[in-house]
């Protein structure tokens, strides 16, 4: 009778031992492995990092603050990114303005109160000579006055001209990007002057 007892003792503790191993391998597969953990979070920080650099793969916030000049007096409103049905391109557009086509290869933001007051854009081909499209936009100008002048804005990478007519301001903005070369004509008055507001939004452009 001992020796029974003994027997069905040692087979009832071996089947927990059993038991207790098959357990323990269930709850380690259930467990994601530190290197899948670190291998997630690694992905994870490379998405949160493209989120914060657009330029990496194109991804755009909704909207940003534009700060610009007028008539002398700094502002800073709210602008959001549009894009062209007409061309390649999307640029943030502040919210007193709208984009819209012009023509083919043309499109235009103006200003909502007043369409008069407008920047003509246009996409140029990569490789443009620029020695061309300076003389062409001088021989545009000139045939509205003689008196070309440089318009004193911020202009990086790009070259400037400018003629008065009356109240009215036309500035021609020559953008020298390598990817993306732009040709930007502006139609302000002497007592609103976006000019500033408008290189503004043409300095988010981003082609494709």
């Amino acid at each position: 009778m001992t020796c029974w007892t003994r027997y069905i003792g040692c087979v009832t503790f071996a089947a927990f031992l059993l038991t207790g191993c098959g357990t323990a391998t269930d709850e380690n597969a259930d467990e994601p492995q530190e290197d899948s953990i670190k291998e997630e979070n690694g992905g994870n920080t490379s998405q949160r990092g493209n989120r914060n650099n657009p330029s990496d793969n194109k991804i755009r916030l909704m909207e940003q603050n534009l700060q610009y000049t007028m008539n002398g007096e700094a502002k800073e409103k709210t602008a959001f990114l549009k894009k062209s049905d007409n061309q390649p391109f999307s640029l943030y557009v502040l919210q007193q303005f709208r984009l819209s086509a012009e023509e083919p290869g043309k499109d235009i933001v103006f200003l909502i109160e007043d369409d008069s007051i407008y920047m003509r854009i246009e996409l140029l081909k990569a490789g443009v000579s620029w020695d061309e499209v300076e003389e062409n936009v001088q021989a545009q100008l000139k045939s509205i006055s003689e008196t070309i002048r440089n318009p004193s804005l911020d202009i990086e990478s790009g070259t400037g001209f400018e003629v008065e007519s009356g109240d009215d301001v036309i500035t021609s903005i020559l953008l020298k990007d390598e990817k993306a070369p732009v040709r930007l004509t502006m139609f302000t008055k002497k007592d609103k002057d976006y000019r500033d507001a408008f290189l503004e939004m043409a300095k988010t452009l981003m082609k494709g």
